[in-house]
């Protein structure tokens, strides 16, 4: 029983197997290696034909809705728009399409990144005209909104554009956050979710510089590390600049700043960590470390570029993954 082929075996009962990523040990290596199964599987069902296909007609139709609705507004307005995308769903049910608008505003974002293949076909989105609001959220909070989707993701294997799309997984994303910071509204949450999203990609013309850079200069860098239990958070400046915290071997989380004191007061609370812990993993903040560097530049680097390199390389356990670089 121990020579068995199990991918013959697979093959030979027609099943096909998935791949995921390698898995890590403890609470929440178990965690993410269940987002990647979700994530596989979803993979899957898209290729087996689970949800339902759409020709250009479908699409020029899907484009049309939109067009009828926004106002000017980008499509990913969708995202966080709450009225925008209940007047986009009406209206392309009162079109003829039955779909979860997940998938509709999927097959509109289709159209947007392949603009010339559809062009061709005469599909075309206008120009967006309406100057988008930036997100408004206090950045001491960028953790409790990062740490609900990283929850999410690791439960259900969902996007972004996922949890802010499906009705019960963003209210569930809003309750986590608002539990802990109730000022914040839904749409502050929504728009620093699609923030998130949008800084978790290394643009092309800065990829090469990114891959070039020496971590050990962030590292000499930052302050030595001391536990939060231990945390003098009124002595910590209240300047921009880039904070790492890890746990015993592990990191859990980077995170470039507006200002270093709130965050970390944040931290020390304990309150960011609630949304997270579970029966695997309890916050002990004697075991939980924290380093910082304040400043806008390392080595004549921007902060942002580290976090990039850092959230890369790293892959700590409570921060929104980069679209991987090849290195």
């Amino acid at each position: 029983m121990t020579n068995l082929n199990q991918y013959e075996l697979s093959r030979m009962l027609g099943s096909q197997m998935l791949p995921t990523k390698g898995v890590r040990f403890g609470g929440f290596g178990l965690l993410q290696t269940t987002a990647e199964v979700l994530q596989a599987q979803e993979r899957f069902r898209d290729r087996a034909g689970d949800e339902p296909e759409f020709d250009y007609e479908q699409d020029r139709l899907i484009v049309q809705a939109f067009e009828e609705v926004r106002d000017g507004s980008s499509t990913d307005a969708l995202l966080w728009d709450r009225s925008l995308l209940v007047q986009f769903e009406r209206r392309c049910r009162e079109l003829g399409f039955d779909a979860p608008v997940r998938l509709l505003n999927r097959r509109l974002i289709n159209v947007r990144k392949n603009k010339t293949r559809y062009a061709k076909r005469g599909i075309v989105l206008s120009p967006t005209t309406r100057k988008e609001p930036k997100p408004s959220i206090v950045s001491q909070y960028a953790p409790v909104v990062e740490f609900a989707l990283v929850a999410l993701r690791y439960r259900f294997g969902a996007s972004i554009d996922d949890i802010l799309l499906d009705p019960a997984l963003a209210e569930d994303f809003e309750q986590r956050v608002q539990e802990i910071a109730p000022q914040l509204s839904g749409e502050d949450l929504r728009r620093a979710a699609l923030y998130i999203r949008k800084s978790r990609f290394i643009k092309s013309r800065e990829e090469h510089e990114i891959q070039g850079l020496n971590v050990g200069n962030v590292q000499s860098a930052l302050s030595p590390a001391e536990p939060l239990s231990k945390v003098d958070v009124e002595s910590l400046p209240e300047q921009s600049g880039l904070v790492e915290v890890d746990e015993d071997d592990r990191h859990l989380y980077v995170v470039r700043i507006q200002s270093v004191r709130p965050l970390v007061r944040e931290l020390v609370s304990g309150n960011v960590f609630r949304i997270v812990q579970n029966s695997f993993w309890t916050p002990d903040p004697s075991s939980i470390t924290m380093r910082y560097v304040c400043g806008n530049r390392v080595a004549g680097v921007s902060l942002q570029k580290w976090e990039h390199r850092l959230i890369h390389d790293y892959d700590p356990v409570f921060n929104w993954p980069m679209h991987k670089m090849a290195l």
